[in-house]
């Protein structure tokens, strides 16, 4: 039997690319271990299958300055390797793919690379862009410059890199990573996750609420105070308005709550913590317009809003700020766009869509038909399969099935 290890700086439960894939391959009868993040306030029991192992390292995913953060990715870089080496000798594992970030979380991996292994890096991420985008004009292009070297060593020693879009994968190749040693799989929805179907009676409810929902990191390059700004005047519009932001805790998440107090609508904000992937779909089934507010920079424009896909393959409206990427999966007939950062374009979209459900049904249909009916995160497994056939000689990967020669 295949098995595959899948590193990953997150606990598995709401990381929604690595739940993908793990769940896709125990499909196709592959034996598959996690290493992770633990968290200790997740209330559901770590998988422990024939098929399915979740092991985690003692460290959560962590908040702080630069000088915080690079010590717990020095420490959670000997746990990951010390664990895996420990899980390497006990199962032989054909495959370790190691999702990013940080790119150097390949080197957990270098030793079992050494016995044979075959070792992946999934570009979640690109790291030089996200730092950009974080710290903007503060970015210090010495910094990027050793991002991008960190990246290309790691793409060096990797067996096989995949990455999440296009775009990144010219930015890789621009860097110096040659092409043909990039896989694109596109990060597309799981519909065995995120199954409408699943949830007709929630899309369905008469809703007492007009909720617009945005699941997902919490962070100044999202542009959160734009529809928390918008929200004086929705409320003078749709009195029924509420603003639902999902996400972990951070210090941002902290001064939208403190803008919320003084402009004076936090009665229409409710603020929850991050959920497990499995928990979303009906998160978004019981929303009625979800919305992307993100700014554009470097890596935003260029990201895939994982989200925005999210709520189209569920079935609500979206409204978003106008981005390359976003325009690339739908013209403005799937999506209602605003100029981002403008509260005031922000606010008409809202208010068209609340008062025209003809509207609402419109983009929805739009979206199926642009989006939702022509990719399918069975065509992206179909490549990641693929790939995985390449990297295995003796064992392979074929219509689905695990075929051992």
């Amino acid at each position: 039997m295949v098995k595959i290890c899948m590193v990953v700086l997150k606990n598995y439960y709401f990381d929604a690319r690595v739940r993908r894939y793990a769940e896709s391959l125990i499909k196709n009868g592959v034996k598959v271990d996690v290493l992770c993040l633990q968290d200790d306030d997740l209330d559901i029991v770590i998988a422990n299958t024939d098929n399915l192992r979740v092991f985690t390292i003692p460290l959560h995913h962590f908040q702080g300055g630069r000088a915080r953060y690079l010590y717990e990715i020095s420490l959670a870089f000997l746990l990951f390797t010390i664990k895996l080496l420990g899980l390497h000798f006990k199962n032989r594992y054909q495959v370790i793919h190691v999702h990013n970030m940080p790119d150097l979380l390949l080197f957990s991996a270098i030793i079992p690379k050494m016995m044979g292994a075959r070792i992946i890096l999934d570009i979640h991420d690109p790291m030089p862009e996200v730092y950009i985008s974080k710290y903007g004009q503060f970015a210090s292009p010495l910094v990027v410059r050793i991002l991008a070297l960190q990246e290309k060593l790691s793409c060096l020693i990797a067996n096989a890199i995949v990455s999440a879009n296009s775009h990144f994968k010219e930015n890789l190749v621009i860097r110096g990573v040659p092409a043909d040693k990039i896989t694109v799989v596109n990060n597309i929805p799981n519909s065995d996750i995120f199954n409408r179907g699943a949830y007709q009676e929630e899309r369905l409810a008469i809703k007492k609420q007009f909720t617009l929902i945005f699941p997902g990191t919490i962070a100044p390059r999202y542009g959160l105070e734009v529809p928390i700004r918008a929200l004086q005047q929705l409320a003078t519009k749709i009195p029924e308005i509420r603003l639902l932001i999902i996400g972990p805790h951070s210090q941002y998440k902290d001064e939208l709550i403190k803008l919320a107090e003084q402009i004076g609508v936090s009665t229409f904000i409710l603020f929850k913590p991050s959920i497990p992937v499995g928990e979303v779909p009906r998160q978004i089934a019981l929303a009625d317009v979800g919305i992307y507010p993100a700014l554009p920079d470097p890596h935003m424009s260029i990201a895939t809003p994982g989200k925005i896909l999210e709520f189209a393959v569920m079935g609500i409206p979206i409204v978003s700020s106008r981005l390359r990427i976003v325009e690339d999966f739908f013209t403005d007939a799937g999506v209602s766009f605003f100029e981002p950062g403008n509260v005031d374009k922000f606010a008409e979209c809202i208010i068209d869509l609340y008062e025209n459900p003809p509207r609402r049904e419109e983009l929805i249909q739009n979206a199926d038909r642009i989006f939702v009916q022509t990719q399918s995160w069975a065509q992206e497994l179909k490549k990641y399969l693929d790939l995985l056939n390449t990297l295995l000689p003796r064992t392979g990967l074929k219509d689905g099935v695990v075929q051992t020669h």
